[in-house]
């Protein structure tokens, strides 16, 4: 496992939704995590599932600072001009914020 810790402030309320027959919860957002330089930030897209995502859905909104341990993978598409782009993904195991 690739294990994370990342620290930042939503830049969006987080999405939830449930998934397959079960009824999974999975929530999606963005941090930003700009601290060494305020004009350049780091932009991470983070997703968590079951109750992680149940905790996000009802504690974090825009603007908040989180603290997240996680893991992450790496993924690569095609644009429109066939270049290969990369996506760094993170799945969320523990988060803390400041309320």
């Amino acid at each position: 496992m690739k294990a994370i810790f990342l620290s930042g402030r939503l830049t969006r309320d987080p999405e939830i939704k449930e998934v397959t027959d079960k009824k999974t919860k999975v929530a999606d957002f963005t941090i930003a995590n700009n601290e060494r330089d305020s004009e350049n930030g780091e932009f991470f897209d983070i997703v968590c599932w079951d109750k992680t995502a149940e905790f996000v859905e009802n504690y974090l909104k825009k603007g908040q600072k989180v603290i997240i341990q996680g893991s992450f993978q790496n993924e690569s598409y095609k644009d429109k001009e066939g270049n290969t782009r990369y996506h760094f993904r993170v799945t969320a195991h523990n988060i803390e914020f400041e309320s």
